[in-house]
Protein backbone atom coordinates (compact mmCIF):
# COMPACT_ATOMS: atom_id res chain seq x y z
CA UNK A 1 0.00 0.00 0.00
CA UNK A 2 1.25 3.49 -0.84
CA UNK A 3 2.19 5.77 2.02
CA UNK A 4 3.39 9.38 2.08
CA UNK A 5 7.06 10.10 2.62
CA UNK A 6 7.04 11.77 6.03
CA UNK A 7 9.83 14.26 5.32
CA UNK A 8 8.55 15.33 1.88
CA UNK A 9 5.88 18.02 2.27
CA UNK A 10 3.25 17.95 -0.50
CA UNK A 11 2.45 21.08 -2.52
CA UNK A 12 0.27 23.33 -0.38
CA UNK A 13 1.58 21.78 2.85
CA UNK A 14 0.18 18.86 4.80
CA UNK A 15 -3.54 19.02 4.08
CA UNK A 16 -6.64 16.91 3.49
CA UNK A 17 -10.11 17.81 2.24
CA UNK A 18 -13.08 16.54 4.25
CA UNK A 19 -15.95 17.35 1.85
CA UNK A 20 -15.34 21.06 1.15
CA UNK A 21 -13.31 21.78 4.31
CA UNK A 22 -9.52 21.97 3.98
CA UNK A 23 -7.80 20.56 7.07
CA UNK A 24 -4.17 21.61 7.50
CA UNK A 25 -1.37 20.41 9.77
CA UNK A 26 2.34 20.90 10.38
CA UNK A 27 3.27 17.23 9.85
CA UNK A 28 1.84 13.97 8.54
CA UNK A 29 1.23 12.56 12.01
CA UNK A 30 -0.43 15.83 13.03
CA UNK A 31 -2.62 15.65 9.93
CA UNK A 32 -3.90 12.22 11.00
CA UNK A 33 -4.81 13.72 14.40
CA UNK A 34 -6.46 16.81 12.86
CA UNK A 35 -8.64 14.69 10.56
CA UNK A 36 -9.62 12.35 13.38
CA UNK A 37 -10.52 15.25 15.70
CA UNK A 38 -12.48 17.02 12.95
CA UNK A 39 -14.54 13.93 12.22
CA UNK A 40 -15.22 13.29 15.91
CA UNK A 41 -16.19 16.90 16.63
CA UNK A 42 -18.53 17.01 13.64
CA UNK A 43 -20.15 13.64 14.38
CA UNK A 44 -18.79 12.07 11.19
CA UNK A 45 -17.75 8.42 10.99
CA UNK A 46 -14.09 8.21 12.02
CA UNK A 47 -13.36 5.46 9.49
CA UNK A 48 -9.80 4.68 8.41
CA UNK A 49 -8.11 8.06 8.90
CA UNK A 50 -4.63 6.83 7.92
CA UNK A 51 -5.96 5.10 4.80
CA UNK A 52 -8.08 8.08 3.76
CA UNK A 53 -5.26 10.62 4.22
CA UNK A 54 -2.72 8.34 2.52
CA UNK A 55 -5.06 7.77 -0.44
CA UNK A 56 -5.66 11.51 -0.80
CA UNK A 57 -1.99 12.47 -0.64
CA UNK A 58 -0.70 9.61 -2.79
CA UNK A 59 -3.53 9.95 -5.29
CA UNK A 60 -2.89 13.67 -5.77
CA UNK A 61 0.88 13.79 -5.21
CA UNK A 62 2.27 10.35 -6.21
CA UNK A 63 5.85 11.66 -6.24
CA UNK A 64 5.54 12.25 -2.48
CA UNK A 65 4.82 8.59 -1.71
CA UNK A 66 6.41 5.15 -1.38
CA UNK A 67 4.76 2.28 -3.26
CA UNK A 68 2.74 4.46 -5.64
CA UNK A 69 2.28 1.75 -8.26
CA UNK A 70 -0.32 0.10 -6.02
CA UNK A 71 -2.39 3.23 -5.31
CA UNK A 72 -6.10 2.98 -5.81
CA UNK A 73 -7.84 6.29 -5.27
CA UNK A 74 -11.35 5.97 -3.91
CA UNK A 75 -13.74 8.61 -2.70
CA UNK A 76 -13.89 8.66 1.08
CA UNK A 77 -17.01 10.82 1.14
CA UNK A 78 -19.61 9.11 -0.96
CA UNK A 79 -22.74 10.98 0.08
CA UNK A 80 -26.04 9.45 -0.84
CA UNK A 81 -29.54 10.88 -0.90
CA UNK A 82 -30.28 9.78 2.66
CA UNK A 83 -27.07 11.11 4.21
CA UNK A 84 -27.49 14.45 2.42
CA UNK A 85 -31.06 14.73 3.78
CA UNK A 86 -29.83 13.78 7.26
CA UNK A 87 -27.25 16.58 7.09
CA UNK A 88 -29.83 19.08 5.79
CA UNK A 89 -32.28 18.16 8.55
CA UNK A 90 -29.59 18.49 11.22
CA UNK A 91 -28.67 21.95 9.91
CA UNK A 92 -32.37 22.93 9.71
CA UNK A 93 -32.92 21.91 13.35
CA UNK A 94 -29.73 23.68 14.53
CA UNK A 95 -30.76 26.87 12.74
CA UNK A 96 -34.13 26.82 14.48
CA UNK A 97 -32.52 26.27 17.87
CA UNK A 98 -29.97 29.04 17.30
CA UNK A 99 -32.42 31.58 15.87
CA UNK A 100 -33.79 34.30 18.07
CA UNK A 101 -37.33 33.83 16.78
CA UNK A 102 -39.86 32.14 19.01
CA UNK A 103 -41.15 28.91 17.50
CA UNK A 104 -44.94 28.82 17.48
CA UNK A 105 -46.34 25.31 17.73
CA UNK A 106 -49.80 24.13 16.73
CA UNK A 107 -52.21 21.84 18.58
CA UNK A 108 -51.72 18.07 18.68
CA UNK A 109 -54.94 17.64 16.69
CA UNK A 110 -53.70 19.81 13.82
CA UNK A 111 -50.27 18.13 13.92
CA UNK A 112 -51.97 14.72 13.72
CA UNK A 113 -53.99 15.80 10.65
CA UNK A 114 -50.84 17.12 8.99
CA UNK A 115 -48.96 13.91 9.83
CA UNK A 116 -51.65 11.80 8.13
CA UNK A 117 -51.17 13.94 4.99
CA UNK A 118 -47.38 13.45 5.12
CA UNK A 119 -47.74 9.68 5.54
CA UNK A 120 -49.47 9.53 2.15
CA UNK A 121 -46.86 11.70 0.41
CA UNK A 122 -44.10 10.13 -1.74
CA UNK A 123 -41.74 12.95 -0.67
CA UNK A 124 -41.81 11.62 2.92
CA UNK A 125 -38.62 9.52 2.69
CA UNK A 126 -36.36 7.62 5.07
CA UNK A 127 -33.22 9.53 6.01
CA UNK A 128 -32.08 7.78 9.19
CA UNK A 129 -29.32 5.52 7.89
CA UNK A 130 -25.55 5.38 8.01
CA UNK A 131 -23.71 7.16 10.81
CA UNK A 132 -25.40 6.18 14.08
CA UNK A 133 -24.04 9.11 16.08
CA UNK A 134 -25.21 11.49 13.32
CA UNK A 135 -28.72 10.02 13.48
CA UNK A 136 -28.77 10.27 17.28
CA UNK A 137 -27.63 13.91 17.14
CA UNK A 138 -30.30 14.74 14.56
CA UNK A 139 -32.99 12.96 16.60
CA UNK A 140 -32.02 14.93 19.73
CA UNK A 141 -32.17 18.23 17.85
CA UNK A 142 -35.52 17.52 16.20
CA UNK A 143 -37.04 16.30 19.48
CA UNK A 144 -35.87 19.51 21.10
CA UNK A 145 -37.44 21.80 18.52
CA UNK A 146 -40.77 19.97 18.72
CA UNK A 147 -40.46 20.09 22.52
CA UNK A 148 -40.70 16.32 22.76
CA UNK A 149 -44.25 16.30 21.47
CA UNK A 150 -45.68 13.41 19.45
CA UNK A 151 -49.01 12.07 18.28
CA UNK A 152 -49.98 8.61 17.03
CA UNK A 153 -49.04 9.34 13.40
CA UNK A 154 -46.06 11.66 13.93
CA UNK A 155 -43.97 8.76 15.24
CA UNK A 156 -44.17 7.16 11.77
CA UNK A 157 -42.97 10.22 9.83
CA UNK A 158 -39.66 10.53 8.00
CA UNK A 159 -38.03 13.48 6.21
CA UNK A 160 -39.34 15.73 3.45
CA UNK A 161 -37.16 15.47 0.34
CA UNK A 162 -38.55 18.78 -0.97
CA UNK A 163 -38.57 21.05 2.08
CA UNK A 164 -35.47 19.31 3.56
CA UNK A 165 -36.91 19.08 7.07
CA UNK A 166 -37.94 16.43 9.57
CA UNK A 167 -41.67 15.90 9.08
CA UNK A 168 -42.08 14.63 12.64
CA UNK A 169 -41.07 18.05 13.95
CA UNK A 170 -42.37 20.21 11.09
CA UNK A 171 -46.01 19.19 11.49
CA UNK A 172 -46.00 20.91 14.91
CA UNK A 173 -44.80 24.25 13.50
CA UNK A 174 -46.97 27.17 12.53
CA UNK A 175 -47.00 27.67 8.74
CA UNK A 176 -45.30 31.04 9.11
CA UNK A 177 -42.00 29.20 9.72
CA UNK A 178 -41.88 27.82 6.18
CA UNK A 179 -40.90 29.31 2.83
CA UNK A 180 -43.01 27.38 0.33
CA UNK A 181 -41.34 26.47 -2.95
CA UNK A 182 -42.99 25.61 -6.27
CA UNK A 183 -41.77 22.02 -5.98
CA UNK A 184 -43.95 21.31 -2.92
CA UNK A 185 -46.72 18.85 -3.91
CA UNK A 186 -50.17 20.37 -4.39
CA UNK A 187 -51.72 18.29 -1.59
CA UNK A 188 -49.05 19.28 0.97
CA UNK A 189 -50.46 20.70 4.21
CA UNK A 190 -48.01 23.60 3.91
CA UNK A 191 -49.82 24.81 0.76
CA UNK A 192 -53.35 24.22 2.02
Amino acid sequence: MARPIDGLIPPGGWHYFQSDVKLEAYSLSNLYEVVQHYRAENHLPIGDVHGDVNSYICGNFPNNCHGVDSVVVVSVDSPNRQSELLNDITIWAKNILLSQKQVRLVSDELAEARARTCLQCPKNIQYRSGCHSCIAASDRLTASIRQGRDTHSTKKLKGCSVMRHDNRAAVFFDKSHFDVTDSVPQNCWIKI
